[in-house]
């Protein structure tokens, strides 16, 4: 066996089947799909049964004795995975029909412990195509665990595992993966549709969820698995950026629209925060408008214009605008 595809499954009745036909029409055949219920209140364990039945020697079906969340549900899944290599697909979303081949192709001719692809956003029908630069970021700060083909030996021999915090699964997954000294190869393909459920978790985050603190235990894990100050200087400088950048996507995005007495309080926080995880941050050389190379546009603007809002003691006026704005 090839590859094992790993596909969790929670409230997705109206996705699940598409999300099935686009990995059973694949032109790649040596594979299988690891499916795992997670508690679903809904059909969706009645639709699983059935295509189980129907191709009983593509599909297995697992089941959770109580709901785990995302990330152990997944490894539910790679305690069964009899593949070389493994990919996530979440439930609600799909793929092309040669994104197997194309990942094993790629990995076929590489040593890399990773293959990195690129995806393509569906919002209502509205895709758009993302394509990886040839960057460590795309491993580091592009965090999708999906989109990604992993050398299950490589999980395995690093005891990798998922988080069990909310919307923030991948971050811990991919940083240790970093963090162990995982090899990569980007490849320039985009075969993997991200669809944009608004009853996912991610669709559902809002300031009341508090996607700051949420960061702060995922960092706050990694330092207590991981011994960073043992990582060269470049490989801790390129995990405080990562910090700054989720901690910069959870103000501006998931915090919008909060109201200027909340984001103070969170700014607060994060500020606290910052200094005792990452006291030296505002001195990471990968922060800059130009820097990092490989880098998206939006982050590298995003934490640029924190430090120099910060520089110039601008920094609650900046981010009173996201407090107001929705």
């Amino acid at each position: 066996m090839k590859i094992s595809v790993v596909v969790p499954v929670y409230n997705v009745e109206l996705y699940l089947e598409r999300c099935l036909d686009s990995l059973l029409n694949q032109t790649f055949n040596d594979y299988e799909i690891v499916c795992v219920n997670d508690c679903s209140p809904d059909n969706s364990i009645e639709i699983l049964r059935y295509y189980e039945a129907r191709y009983p020697e593509r599909i297995v079906v697992l089941e959770n004795e109580r709901n785990l969340g995302l990330g152990r549900t997944r490894e539910h899944a790679l305690e069964y995975a009899r593949g070389e290599y493994v990919m996530f697909v979440d439930s609600d979303d799909y793929v092309k029909n040669d994104y197997l081949e194309t990942y094993f192709r790629a990995a076929s001719a590489s040593d890399a412990d990773i293959i990195v692809g690129g995806y393509i956003r569906d919002v209502e029908g509205k895709l758009s195509q993302h394509i990886m630069p040839n960057s460590v970021w795309s491993t580091v700060t592009y965090a999708l665990a999906c989109t990604k083909l992993f050398k299950i030996s490589f999980l395995r021999s690093n005891h990798l595992n998922f988080s069990d915090i909310a919307c923030g699964e991948d971050i811990f997954f991919s940083l240790s993966a970093y963090c162990c000294n995982a090899t990569y190869e980007v490849i320039p393909y985009a075969g993997y549709f991200y669809y944009f459920n608004s009853n996912s978790i991610t669709g559902t985050m809002t300031y009341k969820k508090n996607h700051e603190r949420m960061m702060s235990q995922i960092f706050s894990m990694l330092h207590e698995r991981y011994d960073l100050a043992s990582l060269s200087e470049e490989k801790q400088r390129v995990i405080e950026y990562a910090y700054i950048a989720n901690m910069v996507n959870a103000l501006a995005v998931f915090n919008r629209g909060c109201g200027v007495k909340l984001m103070e309080e969170k700014l607060a926080f994060v500020k606290n925060d910052a200094e005792k995880q990452f006291p030296n941050w505002k001195s990471n050389p990968y922060i800059g408008f130009l820097i990092p190379k490989g880098q998206t546009l939006k982050i590298r603007l995003g934490v640029g214009g924190t430090a120099l809002a910060c520089k110039l003691h601008l920094i609650k006026p900046l981010f009173y605008l996201f407090a107001i704005t929705k």
